[in-house]
This record gives C-alpha cells, sequence and structure tokens, in this order.
C-alpha cells in the first residue's frame, strides 16, 4: 500500500508539472522547508513546486507561487474533511515560506522589486474519469462544495487558489487547444496605474500571472502580420448574454490594438449557435471593420464551423 501511495503521488506531481509547462512556469520543485511556526507543530513542510516570477500586472512586484499537489486514485470523498487538512497544509507551507531562507537567497536575484507576494496553489485533483463530481466548489444539492467552507482564522495567508478536477480540466483542454493553433502567444495583461509602463503600452507576458489560474476569462493575443489577434478563454456555459458580455469587454479593452477577436467556449456548437454569434455581431456593429470567431477549445465536428 505504500508503494502504491507513493507512485499515485509521483504520477499527481508529473500531472501538476505539465500544467507548470502550460503556464510557461519554471519549477523549482521538491523543496524541504524547514517549519520556523511552533504552532504547526512541524519540524519540515514539502514544497512540491515553487515559481518565482516578476509580475505583469502589478509594477516592482515579486510574486513566489508556492505549489500543492494533492492527487488521489479515487474520486472526491469526505470533502469538507480532506479540503480542511490539504488548505491548512499549504497556509502553513506558504507562512514558513515567507520567512524562511528559501525565499530570502531565490529572491536575492530579482533587483528592483519593493513587493513580494506569496501565494498558494492548491492541485486538489483525482484520477476520476466519471465528470459527475469534478466541481467540488459549489453545493451540489447533497453536499456543500468549499466555497461555504469557513477558514480558521489563525491561517496566515494572502492568497490561496484551489484547482479542482473541473477547474483542472479547463486549464488543460484550452490551454493545450490554443498551444496546438498558434505557437507563439501571450497573456493579456491589461495596462494599469499599478502596472504602467514608460511608453504607456498594453503588457503582453510569456508567462501566465498566477491570478489567472482561477479566473473565468482566461485573455491572451497573438501577433500575426496584419496585427495582434485578442482571444479569450471563457470558463463558463455560452449563451447569448455570456457572449454580448464577453464581446462587449474584449472591443473595449483591446480596440486600440486589435479587430480581430476568438471567443471560445467549452459547450459552443456550430449548428445551435451561429445564429446567436450573428445576432451579437449585427447589435455590436460601430461601423468600424471587426472580425470576430467563436468556437469551442473542445474540438470535435459539431464545433468546427466558426471556430
Amino acid at each position: 500500500m505504500g508503494e502504491f501511495s507513493k507512485y499515485v503521488g509521483e504520477v499527481g506531481e508529473g500531472i501538476v508539472n505539465d500544467f507548470l509547462t502550460l503556464f510557461r512556469w519554471r519549477n523549482m520543485n521538491n523543496k524541504e522547508l524547514p517549519c520556523c511556526t511552533p504552532t504547526h507543530e512541524k519540524k519540515t513542510h514539502g514544497i512540491d513546486s515553487l515559481f518565482i516570477y516578476e509580475s505583469p500586472l502589478q509594477k516592482q512586484s515579486l510574486v513566489s507561487v508556492v505549489v500543492s499537489t494533492k492527487y488521489s486514485s479515487n474520486p472526491y470523498e469526505n470533502v469538507s474533511t480532506t479540503f480542511r487538512s490539504h488548505f491548512k497544509d499549504i497556509a502553513h507551507t506558504v507562512e514558513c515560506y515567507g520567512k524562511s531562507r528559501i525565499k530570502r537567497d531565490l529572491t536575492k536575484a530579482f533587483k528592483g522589486s519593493s513587493r513580494k507576494d506569496d501565494v498558494g496553489v492548491l492541485f486538489y485533483i483525482n484520477n476520476d474519469n466519471s465528470g459527475t463530481k469534478d466541481n467540488i466548489k459549489l453545493d451540489d444539492g447533497k453536499k456543500k462544495g468549499i466555497a461555504a467552507h469557513r477558514i480558521s482564522g489563525d491561517l496566515k495567508f494572502k492568497t490561496i487558489h484551489v484547482i479542482d478536477n473541473e477547474r483542472a480540466d479547463f486549464l488543460y483542454a484550452s490551454l493545450n487547444f490554443i498551444k496546438s493553433k498558434y505557437s507563439d502567444y501571450e497573456f493579456f495583461c491589461l495596462t494599469t496605474s499599478l502596472n504602467v509602463a514608460a511608453d504607456n503600452q498594453t503588457n503582453h507576458s510569456p508567462l501566465m500571472p498566477v491570478e489567472y489560474i482561477t479566473s473565468p476569462i482566461i485573455p491572451l493575443s497573438v501577433s500575426t502580420s496584419s496585427g495582434k489577434k485578442f482571444i479569450l478563454l471563457c470558463d463558463f456555459v455560452f449563451t447569448q448574454e455570456s457572449l454580448t458580455l464577453v464581446y462587449h469587454l474584449a472591443r473595449n479593452l483591446c480596440a486600440d490594438f486589435a479587430n480581430h477577436y476568438e471567443i471560445y467556449f467549452q459547450d459552443y456548437n456550430a449548428l445551435e449557435h451561429d445564429p446567436i454569434v450573428d445576432e451579437v455581431k449585427m447589435s455590436s456593429d460601430t461601423g468600424v471593420e471587426v472580425e470576430l470567431f467563436v468556437g469551442s477549445y473542445n474540438k470535435n465536428f459539431r464545433s468546427e464551423a466558426n471556430g
């Protein structure tokens, strides 16, 4: 049993490493971190993956992403109890990382950062392929999701992102779809007062900001000989209302550098949804020539017509 548990853990770490590659995060893995907080009642914390980068969303901000992988061979069960344990574990790890020599040594290589943020990412995933219990965030009528879970006030952390099977499916399918469609893409980062550059240009990052790992929309851009394409990957169902809102968002964000927009949903169906796309195009006509393509990142013969 011990050997099998070890093997399951190794498989889980390999799966998460594939995700980090999609995010273009360089993994400093398998760090053993001395515990420096007596109330944790531990000698060490294990860091499954660690990535440090200069944030494109906030100028002079250095972000350390501490990743914990909790992978199981079985479907989700006793979620409330296991989630509480997993969350406590990563919160304690992030807290001690923030006080550690490892952090001080690694961040010395980054100059000019006035702010240092430590962010946790918990991959709470398993080998269940049924798709029936993938979302543990929200209530399903029988049990409460982790969104209703009350976090202990004793835990000291700023941000921890939780990835369940459903979110992992979205990240894997959508980013692999873009990777296969465009060999050279970047993550779009809106210019704000927090990251305004000297030349006042919009930011396009080769690395995915950690904030996007749980965002309902992941924005990207692709450079072409005729200009940039703006792409939105949506982690919600296709409706006329959702397309209208996302399309207007794209136009408001990127009208100054893009007139080609691609919006992808999981459940887009060309036969059912193309008339809705045409209606949204006509209702949003401003007299400026714009290209809008809508499709699915889960490609099949039913979704191909307008992607």
